[in-house]
């Protein structure tokens, strides 16, 4: 019976001892696998972070231009724009608007120029006396160059003259054609030589002095010694002719 018994007591501490060896394996198999499910994310993390950091020191560029994706308050005002040029350009200054007065001076003086350019190429197939011939020669040069001088700064104002003569004008060229030899040479120099150069000078002298855009005064006063030759010459020309017009 002793025997017996030490026997039954010999298997239940084996069937203990495996028992509790079974159990420490189990717990082994779930901590490493609570270990390892772990472990996991942390490496997922891990990996997500290095690439998120490796992308923002190297950005790709489909278009192989870095230069598209830089921040434009951080280039744009400290670079210089191509030839050197600033990239606000300075605005452009507006352009100088004449008075009414001088608008009335530069349309008188553009009716005048055409009105006697006229008549000067009347004169110069008309006049029968050769000095008289010469006189219209230089109006017709000098007037002309005046007229174009003229037509340029109108341009630049934005003023349009008139190309229309009015009707007491027009009817002096229509009488004037009509006469030849002396008496054309008479009325010529009487008419353009004298009284309309004295009108010009008149009308170019205010505006030299009262105009206040610097390019209608300049002009007014740089075409002024021509008018002044003209009439001395005129005036020359009317002393000698037969029946002299007169000054």
């Amino acid at each position: 019976m002793k025997t017996k018994r030490q026997i039954l007591g010999l298997a239940g501490i084996a069937v203990s001892a495996t028992l509790a060896l079974s159990a420490c394996n189990r717990q082994d198999d779930v901590s490493a696998r609570t270990a390892n499910s772990a472990d996991t994310p942390l490496q997922d993390s891990a990996m997500v972070a290095a690439n998120d950091s490796a992308a923002s020191a190297s950005p790709t560029y489909p278009t192989g231009d870095a230069s598209l994706t830089r921040d434009p308050g951080s280039t744009m005002n400290s670079e210089p724009t191509s030839a050197g040029v600033p990239t606000n350009a300075s605005p452009t200054a507006a352009a100088t608007v004449l008075n009414a007065e001088e608008k009335k001076f530069l349309a008188d003086a553009a009716l005048g120029g055409q009105y006697e350019l006229a008549l000067a190429q009347l004169a110069t197939a008309n006049a029968s006396d050769s000095s008289v011939k010469s006189y219209a020669a230089m109006l017709v040069s000098d007037h002309t160059m005046a007229n174009q001088k003229l037509q340029l700064l109108a341009q630049r104002r934005n003023v349009v003259l008139p190309t229309t003569l009015p009707t007491d004008k027009q009817q002096v060229i229509d009488r004037l054609t009509k006469l030849t030899g002396p008496e054309f040479d008479r009325q010529f120099i009487q008419i353009v030589g004298l009284h309309d150069h004295k009108t010009d000078i008149g009308l170019f002298e205010k505006a030299s002095r009262e105009a206040k855009d610097n390019e209608v005064r300049e002009f007014a006063s740089s075409t002024l010694p021509t008018l002044r030759a003209h009439l001395s010459a005129a005036q020359n020309l009317s002393a000698s002719l037969k029946g002299g017009a007169g000054a």
